[in-house]
């Protein structure tokens, strides 16, 4: 008897332990991994990579075509405004210019030519006045003599012959003097055309000397001695000379959907490869409208002013910038893990407390139906875009994406659930729709739910900037060293 009471006491614990067993693997207990809230400095950047470059670079060509002669400067030679960087071969300009001159003074002598024949038509024509006065006179007289009968009429005829003989010479010579005259205004055409050539050959002379615009540093020589310039189609670019490569810029390409937060005088910080613990700082100086689209990717160029004292930065170094968007000081920050963090079987609508998700859309829905006086047809339409709505940002928060990847998602759900309200509109409700979301822009807070251990307890946030590992909250009865859950793991009792 006492054998099978033993036995029955072995059998009892054997099972016993085995239930407490497989109980402690069927029931674990929760322990949260936690962080403090805590006081310190926020800032939001957007990143993007950009290449440096000096504020002002000069490409210097040619406009002769020729052999080069010599080159004076090297790469990175510092030059002065007017400083000579090479000459072209001026033998054949210096013939041009010869020939050009020769050329003037033919021109010029033929000018002289022609004057003296003026002078001698004028000198002609003051004759042939003389003569047809002369005449006239005669005429006057020899018709006074036929009027007392004292002379016959063929002598008054033969006056009247002589003197029209005499107008139409005059009238000849007149002729034959605005010729002349055009002689000569062509003669001093030719002059002029001559000393055009002459400046030219002579402008074409001056070029072959090839002189630095501006004070600066040659980053470029493509030019060596010998070599022929052809500059008949498009000038060659001999030498790229930088104005000054203590104060460069970097041109920065930013993604459209980040283009809206960029603005003049922003501060900014950046690295390059050259320089991986070395951080520079500069500011953005402009933001270029014109949009870069490569396949389908729209980017805007922002310029960043930057000092480079000591000439560190290179043109041409790839930049990793960080332009800061936003930054606030003494704000109370927590890590981006403990907005992520959700229990166990507890969605983002019920986090928030009980139906305040749907509360907010509710809220949302009837503003929408009172403003726009929305027919029983497209409110149930609307309705139903809000669930989807909330459904999808419920998913969004749960999901284990970065803070940055997050916010794209919540715009691109708003962006398409804007487009599917207004296609329930018509185009008066659109107009009002678009004013009411206008007056509304700059409004909206995201909102956010953290976890204290106690419980654990939902606490409902305002979110503010968020640098990537931390983010910006706010809530009344939340303080520093307050100490909410980032996560949790489960251990075996």
């Amino acid at each position: 008897m006492r054998k099978v009471l033993v036995l029955i006491v072995l059998l009892a614990a054997v099972m016993g332990g085995s239930w407490f067993f497989r109980a402690g693997l069927k029931d674990p207990a929760p322990q949260w991994q936690l962080a403090q809230i805590e006081l310190g400095t926020i800032e939001e950047a957007v990143s993007a990579t950009g290449r440096v470059d000096p504020v002002m670079t000069v490409d210097i060509s040619s406009q002769v075509s020729g052999q080069v002669a010599k080159v004076l400067v090297d790469f990175n030679s510092k030059v002065a405004a007017g400083e000579i960087l090479a000459r072209i071969d001026p033998a054949p300009f210096e013939a041009r210019v010869q020939i050009a001159r020769a050329d003037l003074k033919f021109a010029q002598a033929n000018v002289a030519m022609q004057r003296a024949v003026e002078d001698e038509l004028k000198a002609e024509r003051s004759g042939a006045q003389a003569a047809l006065d002369e005449l006239e006179e005669n005429l006057k007289r020899q018709r006074a003599l036929l009027d007392r009968k004292v002379v016959s009429e063929s002598i008054v005829g033969s006056a009247l012959a002589q003197r029209d003989q005499a107008r139409a010479r005059l009238e000849s010579i007149q002729a034959r003097l605005v010729k002349q005259r055009a002689q000569v205004r062509s003669a001093e055409a030719q002059v002029e055309s001559r000393l055009g050539g002459l400046r030219e050959r002579e402008l074409d002379l001056s070029y072959t000397i090839i002189q630095s615009p501006v004070e600066g540093i040659v980053i470029n020589r493509d030019v060596d001695v010998g070599q022929t310039v052809a500059a008949s189609l498009q000038a060659p670019v001999l030498f790229t000379l930088a104005q000054d490569l203590q104060q460069v810029q970097i041109e920065v390409s930013v993604d459209e959907a980040d283009i809206g937060r960029v603005h003049n005088e922003q501060r900014v910080r950046f690295t390059v490869d050259a320089y991986p613990d070395r951080h520079f700082s500069g500011q953005v100086s402009q933001v270029r409208k014109a949009p870069q689209i490569d396949s389908g990717v729209v980017t805007y160029r922002v310029m960043v002013a930057t000092h480079n004292d000591d000439e560190a930065l290179l043109p041409g170094m790839t930049a990793t910038v960080e332009i800061i968007v936003g930054r606030h000081e003494n704000v109370l920050r927590v890590p981006e893990a403990a907005l992520r963090f959700r229990p166990r079987g507890v969605s983002d609508a019920s986090s928030a407390g009980p139906g305040h998700g749907r509360q907010r859309s509710a809220a949302r829905l009837e503003k929408l139906s009172a403003t726009l006086d929305l027919s029983d047809d497209q409110q149930a339409a609307a309705k139903a875009i809000f669930r989807e709505i909330g459904a999808s940002m419920r998913a969004l928060h749960e999901s284990t994406m970065d803070e940055n990847a997050r916010r794209d998602g919540r715009n691109q759900i708003r962006s398409q659930a804007v487009t599917r309200i207004e296609a329930l509109l018509n185009q008066q409700q659109k107009m009002r729709y678009q004013q009411m979301r206008a007056e509304s822009a700059g409004q909206t807070q995201r909102r956010g739910t953290l976890w204290r251990p106690d419980g654990p307890t939902a606490v409902s946030v305002a979110i503010g900037l968020s640098d990537g590992s931390y983010s910006e909250v706010s809530n009344d009865n939340l303080t520093a060293g307050d100490v909410v859950i980032i996560g949790q793991r489960h251990i075996s009792r």
